[in-house]
């Protein structure tokens, strides 16, 4: 039996009575998924670069058009940065987009496309929020400020390790934070930014249909 002198004493060799734990996984840095070879992460990284592979009919818009349209999404998620403490959370910013469109802007960092055609960018932490700027041409896309030095800003940062998303302290620390989770859990994640491409159709009585394509921007954000 080991007793508390043995311990003071320096007689017993840790490294003899606690068994070490390795645990070896990759993980992709855009959607978190976790793999356990690095063959696996090597197959769904093969896969991401296919989604960014535009169909043949897609052709490229003049940078004109580029710079335009992303001046316009500056614009609208600046809207969605209230000056307020009480005016945080989860943001949602849509707007009509051709297929070509989103292609011409975030090709590239396209990370899951569905038999429907609905793609899907995930983008966090810092060299996510460098990346945005990058893309969009502005390094203040996801901030406003405001009198008294006051600024409202999107939420960036990496995801935390699986062993502390269910942690009491984590989760009280984000709350202090003032980011909360709803009892439904939501598919969009506080801390990142979500960029969906998809098709919206409407149908009337007599069976008339029309659709276009949209994009939708999910974000958080907080005032300091």
């Amino acid at each position: 039996m080991l007793n508390f002198s043995d311990y003071c004493s320096g007689n017993i060799n840790m490294s003899s009575t606690i068994p070490l734990i390795t645990t070896s996984e990759f993980s992709c840095s855009a959607c978190q998924k976790i793999f356990k070879k690095q063959s696996g992460l090597s197959r769904h990284l093969t896969i991401v670069k296919k989604y960014n592979i535009p169909r043949n009919n897609l052709d490229n818009l003049s940078e004109t058009n580029n710079k335009n349209f992303k001046n316009i999404l500056v614009y609208l998620i600046h809207c969605k940065l209230p000056n307020g403490f009480k005016k945080g959370g989860r943001q949602l910013v849509s707007l009509a987009c051709t297929e070509h469109q989103f292609f011409d802007i975030f090709k590239g960092y396209i990370h899951h496309r569905s038999n429907k055609n609905i793609y899907k960018c995930i983008f966090r932490g810092t060299i996510g929020y460098q990346t945005l700027s990058e893309i969009l041409n502005n390094p203040l896309w996801g901030r406003r400020f405001y009198d008294e030095e006051q600024q409202t800003y999107v939420v960036l940062f990496d995801d935390p390790p699986q062993h502390l998303k269910n942690n009491p302290l984590a989760i009280a620390a984000n709350c202090a934070e003032g980011i909360t989770t709803k009892r439904r859990k939501s598919k969009y994640n506080p801390g990142e930014v979500t960029i969906e491409w998809k098709i919206k159709a409407k149908k009337d009585a007599k069976e008339n249909y029309c659709e276009a394509g949209f994009i939708y921007m999910h974000f958080w954000v907080k005032q300091i």
